[in-house]
C-alpha cells in the first residue's frame, strides 16, 4: 500500500512534465514563468521550493543533536523574511528592475565582466551547496523503507534525479510551478500527519523529560551541548547564522527566482511578508520531529546504543538517519506511504527549482554574454543541456563526498561562497552610488575564500599553520573580507562614468 501511494505520485509528476512543455514559448516562460505569478501561486511555489527534503533532514538532525536549542534558526529566518517583507529591502528594487537573474543586475549596475564572474562564482557555490541534497534525500528513503545497503542508496539517488531532470527539462519554470503547487499540498498534508504522530508517540511528558531527565540542550547561547550528542552553538555561531540566513533570505537565487517571477514589485514584497509564517514552519516542525526522535531513543538506552554503534560501523547510516528510522517505527502503514510521498514531494520541489536556477544562470549570464546573440530556441536548448550536466555532477559529488560536520554546517559554508560577495555587490549597487566595477569584482572573487571553511580545508589549514580555527571563524572572515574589499576597491578605483542607481527611482526602500 505504501509503495502504491508513492508510485501514483511519481507518475503524476511525469504527466505534469509532458503537459507543461506545451506552454513554454520563450526563455521568459522557461525561466520565470512569463512573470505572471500572483501572490497565492507565488506563495505556494516559494514554500514548496524552500521546504525541501534536505531542509527537513538537516533541521531534524539538528533537533536530534541539539534539541530545543536548534529552534533559534527558525526564529532567525522567520524574522529576517518578515523584515524584508515589511520594508521591501533589496527585493522590491530587484523585481522593479525587470531582471531574470541576479548576475543580470550585475551587468546593469556594473559591467558584463562582473556579470560573468559573478555568475561563475554563483554556480560554483550553488552546485556545491546542493551537492548533498541527493544523499540526504536518499538516506531518508533508505532508512524509512529499510533498504540499508549502499547499492540501494545509489540506485535511489539516480532514479530520483532522473525523474526530476525529466519534468524540469521539459517544462522549465512552468512545470516547476505546477509541480510545486501539488507538492506543497502533499507535503503540507504529510507534515501535519508526522507532527501529529510524533506528538502522539512521545507526548508532553516525553518532550518535557528531555530537559528534566535527559540533560537536553535548551540554551543556544551556551557553547557547550549538555546532552553530549552533538556540537554546541554559542554566540559566534549565532552571529554567523544571522548573517548567512539574512543574506540568503534576500539573495539566494532560488528565492530570488520566485521574486523575479511575480507580477510586480509590490507582489514580490507581499510574498516575503506572508512567507515568514511558512519559513518558520519549515524549520520549526522538522526540529520538533528531531526532538521527538531524541526523546524516543533516550527513553530506550539500549536502542540508542545500538543506533550509535550502527553510525560508527555502517557508512550508510548517519545522524541524518535517526528521524526516518523513528518514523518507520511509529507511523502506521498507509499513512507511512502518504508521509513518504510528501517527503519525495519535498525532495523534488527543491531539486527542480535549483536545477533550473543554476542552468538558467549558466545560459543567461555565462554562455550568452561570451558567445553573443542567441535565439530563444538556442537559449532553451543550452539551459536543458546545463540541467543534465549539473545533474551528473550532483550524482558524482553526492556519491563520494563525506560530510565532516552536520549537514546544515556544510550548506551554510558552501552558500557563503556566493552570499559573501553578493551582499555587498547588490546592496552597495542599489543603495550606494559610489560602488564600482573593481569593488564588485573584488567582493565576488573574495567570496571564494569561503571554500577554506569546508571541512577538509579547515583540517589542512590547522595542520599547516598550527592554528585552531573552525568553519565559523573562516566564514565570518570571508563576509568581512568581501565587504571591506568592495568598499576599498570602489573608493580606490571609481568607475569613470556614473552608473545608474535605483536610489533615485522613488521606489520604497
Amino acid at each position: 500500500m505504501d509503495w502504491s501511494i508513492v508510485g501514483c505520485y511519481l507518475l503524476t509528476s511525469i504527466v505534469i512534465g509532458l503537459w507543461a512543455n506545451r506552454y513554454v514559448g520563450n526563455l521568459s516562460d522557461y525561466l520565470v514563468a512569463g512573470r505572471k505569478l500572483r501572490i497565492r501561486m507565488a506563495l505556494a511555489t516559494m514554500t514548496g521550493t524552500e521546504l525541501g527534503l534536505v531542509t527537513v533532514m538537516y533541521m531534524a538532525e539538528l533537533g536530534f543533536m541539539q534539541q530545543y536549542a536548534s529552534l533559534y534558526l527558525a526564529f532567525l529566518e522567520a524574522g529576517a523574511v518578515l523584515i524584508i517583507g515589511l520594508t521591501g529591502f533589496v527585493v522590491y528594487r530587484l523585481r522593479d528592475s525587470s531582471i531574470m537573474t541576479i548576475p543580470e543586475y550585475y551587468e546593469k549596475r556594473y559591467s558584463q565582466k562582473v556579470r560573468v564572474v559573478g555568475a561563475l562564482v554563483m554556480v560554483v557555490s550553488g552546485v556545491l551547496n546542493m551537492g548533498l541534497f541527493l544523499k540526504a534525500g536518499s538516506q531518508f528513503l533508505t532508512a524509512i523503507s529499510g533498504l540499508q545497503d549502499e547499492m540501494s542508496l545509489k540506485l535511489i539517488m539516480t532514479g530520483l534525479l532522473l525523474l526530476v531532470l525529466f519534468y524540469t527539462v521539459l517544462g522549465g519554470m512552468v512545470s516547476v510551478v505546477i509541480t510545486d503547487l501539488i507538492q506543497f499540498l502533499i507535503l503540507g498534508t504529510g507534515m501535519v500527519i508526522v507532527t501529529g504522530v510524533v506528538f502522539w508517540s512521545i507526548g508532553w511528558d516525553g518532550l518535557a523529560a528531555i530537559t528534566t531527565q535527559q540533560n537536553g540542550y535548551f540554551n543556544p547561547f551556551n557553547s557547550e551541548n549538555p546532552s553530549g550528542k552533538g556540537p554546541g552553538i554559542g554566540w559566534l555561531q549565532i552571529i554567523q547564522m544571522t548573517i548567512i540566513i539574512g543574506s540568503a533570505a534576500m539573495l539566494w537565487p532560488t528565492s530570488a527566482a520566485r521574486t523575479l517571477s511575480c507580477q510586480s514589485a509590490a507582489v514580490a514584497q507581499k510574498l516575503y511578508a506572508l512567507s515568514s509564517v511558512s519559513f518558520l514552519a519549515r524549520r520549526a516542525l522538522p526540529v520538533f520531529w528531531g526532538i521527538g526522535t531524541f526523546a524516543f531513543f533516550a527513553s530506550q538506552p539500549e536502542l540508542f546504543a545500538e543506533f550509535e554503534h550502527a553510525v560508527e560501523t555502517n557508512s550508510s547510516i548517519t545522524s541524518l538517519s535517526a528521524m526516518p528510522l523513528f518514523l518507520a517505527k511509529v507511523v502506521p502503514t498507509g499513512l507511512l506511504g502518504l508521509v513518504t510521498a510528501g517527503m519525495i514531494a519535498a525532495f523534488m520541489s527543491t531539486h527542480d527549482s535549483y536545477l533550473l536556477c543554476w542552468s538558467g544562470v549558466i545560459t543567461q549570464d555565462i554562455v550568452a554574454p561570451l558567445v553573443g546573440p542567441m535565439s530563444q530556441r538556442s537559449r532553451i536548448l543550452v539551459t536543458r543541456i546545463a540541467i543534465f550536466v549539473i545533474g551528473a555532477m550532483l550524482l558524482i559529488w553526492g556519491l563520494w563526498y563525506e560530510v565532516s560536520s552536520d549537514l546544515w554546517g556544510y550548506l551554510a559554508v558552501t552558500g557563503a561562497v556566493y552570499l559573501s560577495g553578493a551582499i555587498p555587490t547588490v546592496v552597495g549597487g542599489l543603495y550606494w552610488k559610489r560602488g564600482s566595477q573593481i569593488g564588485a569584482l573584488g567582493a565576488i572573487l573574495g567570496g571564494l575564500l569561503g571554500l577554506s571553511a569546508m571541512g577538509p580545508c579547515v583540517t589542512r589549514i590547522n595542520q599547516w599553520f598550527s592554528l585552531d580555527v573552525n568553519g565559523t571563524h573562516l566564514t565570518l572572515l570571508t563576509f568581512l573580507f568581501s565587504t571591506v574589499v568592495y568598499v576599498a576597491g570602489s573608493l580606490a578605483f571609481p568607475d569613470k562614468t556614473t552608473q545608474p542607481n535605483s536610489i533615485d527611482s522613488g521606489t520604497p526602500s
